[in-house]
């Protein structure tokens, strides 16, 4: 009896035992941290919402990296830049360029993508994760080529060839009125195409004569922005050059004066544009290459009073006075030939700027041009070399008789 007094009495007690125990295994903690889940599996905050990954391992993780789910990872880790070649491809992950892989010599105008501040395809850096790199000077901004503005100065000519040093702004230049020429000029380049030039500028005699020209000056340096740089003489700008109105492979005529200038407004005829400084010059001939001398870009005249000297003269295949077959063919040579043009007469005539011309196109351009002459009977050859650059050749003479048959 007393047994079943004790039992009555004890088994309350463990039933409320064992009723607050189901009840405690009832009440769960409000949310499940990250760090207790298992290794490499994502877990859901409930307060949040927000799903978040725990780490496998520590991780190297590029700028703005994102996890899986498109949220940034805000958990600690080393920034190390990719490769110049390399980026990141993880789906949803930042593939802008960082300063370490930006391409080195970027063409102007390119966008400067590791500069948040440039484009706005830039994704924003995490302001919460350490792994964004610190911040970077972009590269100076590279603007595109304009006109110069007034003030600016846009033109030196210096050298032992003038009186002093001078310096040159676009306004300066165009208030020079008595100087001023609206120019058209035929032109012809390598290939040979020919074509005309309009150029508004400043006649280019005038103005060496307001930088101080010296009776001694003897060769002109045109050099530009670039590095680009020809070199004339001093009769080349002084003396009397042409431009040919009708000017064609077939033949040029027209021919009038023209003087060279320093154009800050040239184009095509009839649609001319400001640019920056450039040079124009005429021909001797129609077959004289000018195009290589209208230097673009003109920051520089160094007037010089060293002599450029004369171009040698031609030389021929065939030695002087020989006696050859009819049919045979002669070929001049010269060390310059892509730079020159040879003028050249069969009859003993003294040759000119209007003679025939040997090699009407260069060496890397057509060839098939420059052909070599067919001796059918005794002739006295004469030639010379001109050509920008230097002064002309003397003309030399040969002799070739030709056997009778």
């Amino acid at each position: 009896m007393s047994n079943v007094r004790v039992f009555l009495l004890i088994a309350p007690l463990c039933l409320l035992l064992l009723i607050s125990a189901a009840c405690t295994s009832d009440v769960s903690a409000p949310g499940i941290d990250a760090n207790e889940a298992p290794v490499g599996e994502s877990v859901t905050n409930v307060n949040s919402g927000a799903t978040v990954a725990t780490p496998v391992q520590p991780q190297i993780a590029s700028h703005n990296e994102t996890n899986g789910n498109g949220a940034e990872n805000t958990a600690p880790t080393e920034h190390t830049p990719p490769s110049q070649t390399e980026q990141d491809t993880t789906p949803g992950a930042d593939t802008t360029l960082t300063q370490s892989n930006i391409p080195e010599n970027q063409p102007d105008g390119a966008p400067n993508d590791w500069n948040d501040n440039e484009t706005s395809q830039q994704a924003t850096p995490s302001t919460t994760s350490p792994s964004a790199p610190p911040s970077q000077e972009p590269p100076a901004e590279q603007p595109e080529p304009t006109p110069p503005d007034d003030g600016l100065i846009v033109l030196t000519i210096l050298g032992d060839g003038v009186s002093g040093e001078t310096m040159w702004t676009l306004d300066r230049l165009q208030s020079m009125s008595e100087g001023y020429r609206e120019n058209t000029y035929s032109t012809t380049n390598n290939w040979p195409s020919y074509g005309h030039t309009s150029a508004h500028g400043i006649s280019l005699p005038y103005l060496l004569q307001q930088a101080g020209v010296l009776s001694s000056a003897a060769s002109f340096k045109f050099t530009a922005a670039d590095g680009y740089h020809f070199t004339v003489t001093h009769s080349q700008i002084f003396d009397t050059r042409l431009s040919y109105a009708s000017h064609r492979p077939a033949g040029s005529s027209g021919a009038s004066a023209v003087e060279p200038v320093i154009a800050w407004e040239w184009g095509d005829i009839g649609n001319v544009r400001q640019e920056n400084l450039r040079v124009f010059f005429g021909h001797n001939s129609p077959w004289e290459v000018n195009t290589s001398a209208f230097v673009a870009g003109l920051i520089q005249i160094e007037v010089s009073s060293a002599l450029r000297g004369a171009w040698e003269a031609p030389e021929t295949s065939i030695s002087d006075g020989s006696i050859v077959p009819a049919g045979a063919e002669l070929s001049f040579l010269h060390d310059s030939m892509d730079s020159i043009r040879i003028y050249y007469t069969l009859d003993g005539s003294e040759p000119d700027y209007s003679s025939p011309v040997y090699n009407r196109s260069t060496s890397y351009f057509q060839p098939d041009l420059i052909l070599p002459l067919i001796l059918t009977e005794s002739v006295t050859l004469k030639a010379f070399a001109a050509g920008l650059g230097k002064d002309v050749s003397s003309i030399v003479t040969f002799s070739f008789m030709v056997e009778e048959t």
